[in-house]
């Protein structure tokens, strides 16, 4: 097997590996608008000419139209709102063009608002600009998110073999994920347990796997939770649970503490 397939399996674990417990952590996900006829489409003509507009050079330099609070931000953020919009809308239509032909399959989109991601998708050098951009400024979803989104990059063998760019999108998608959950996100917490006990984005720690699952378990609402920290607690001491629960103090001062 070439190197280039083994480095690009690799990050791809890696990605699979932070979004781990997305069926435990994402009970309530914020789907596009639904219109009358059930189909989802993009919030309005304004925001729609903002994704298009971002799909040029300059990205993130484009002016955006400011909107009401969503997922914790503010309509400063609105920007964050629309690249992230950007990136799941061309996912979801590209994800209905596939399964057209599949009995049964729901599609979440239409053909009116996949018409220009059916003829231009999204590169992964757009979808990384744009994700990147969402989560530095403060878009949650995009936080969760961003290790899928972001390994789009790796695509490109240059990139995967690049180990600055895969040491910064380890670093970024650890970063990300505990800015969301001082937010007051508490399935980042899942993720990031996830991660410190498979060892694959941060070095293995599995009293910060606990740590981050405790927090879990006292902000969350899954059924999963005291299942997720048995699990999560498995082979550790009496010294490393004290100390796990120490650290989950810790990072809940820092949550009631964020803005």
């Amino acid at each position: 097997m070439k190197r280039t397939t083994v480095v690009a399996a690799s990050v791809m674990a890696v990605a699979l590996s932070a979004t781990a417990g997305l069926s435990l952590t994402r009970q309530n996900p914020t789907p596009l608008p639904i219109s009358a006829g059930g189909a989802a489409q993009a919030s309005d003509p304004a925001a729609r000419s903002d994704q298009e507009a971002s799909r040029t050079p300059g990205l993130m330099n484009q002016p955006t139209r400011p909107s009401a609070k969503a997922g914790g931000e503010h309509p400063a953020d609105a920007s964050a709102t629309s690249a992230y919009e950007l990136v799941e809308t061309d996912l979801r239509c590209q994800i209905d063009r596939e399964a057209s032909a599949t009995a049964g399959h729901i599609r979440s989109t239409t053909d009116e608002l996949c018409r220009d991601f059916w003829l231009e998708p999204l590169s992964p050098e757009e979808v990384f600009t744009a994700i990147t951009h969402a989560a530095e400024h403060g878009n949650i979803r995009a936080q969760l998110d961003y290790a899928l989104y972001a390994s789009r990059i790796f695509e490109d063998e240059r990139n995967s073999l690049d180990p600055d760019l895969i040491r910064d999108y380890k670093q970024n998608t650890v970063r990300f994920l505990e800015s969301a959950g001082a937010a007051g996100e508490s399935n980042a917490y899942v993720r990031l347990s996830d991660i410190y006990k498979n060892g694959i984005l941060a070095s293995k720690d599995p009293v910060m796997a606990y740590a981050y699952a405790e927090a879990f378990f006292r902000t969350g609402s899954s059924r999963y939770g005291a299942s997720f920290l048995n699990n999560a607690a498995a082979g550790l001491d009496g010294a490393q649970l004290r100390r796990g629960k120490e650290l989950a103090n810790h990072l809940l001062s820092k949550r009631s503490a964020s803005p």
